[in-house]
């Protein structure tokens, strides 16, 4: 994973979830500015990222699939 994967992660989540890119590496490892850090040029740990990545993981929602649309009315007897 590179940094850019990273903040991309970050980002993707951030949209998904609703909360600030800053407040996502706040909770994930206690460092509210990392996220700047990196995209200042900055780096992370490999540790950090996987950590960060294990949050994401953890707090995103189940994906949904588009064939999922049973009705259940449907074909009722």
């Amino acid at each position: 994973m590179t940094k850019q994967d990273l903040i991309e992660a970050i980002e993707q989540f951030s949209r998904r979830s609703g909360i600030a890119p800053a407040t996502v590496t706040g909770r994930a490892v206690a460092n509210s500015r990392l996220y700047q850090r990196m995209k200042a040029g900055g780096s992370c740990t490999m540790d950090v990222a996987a950590r960060v990545m294990a949050f994401i993981a953890a707090n995103s929602p189940p994906a949904t699939s588009a064939n999922n649309t049973e009705h259940p009315h449907e074909n009722a007897s």
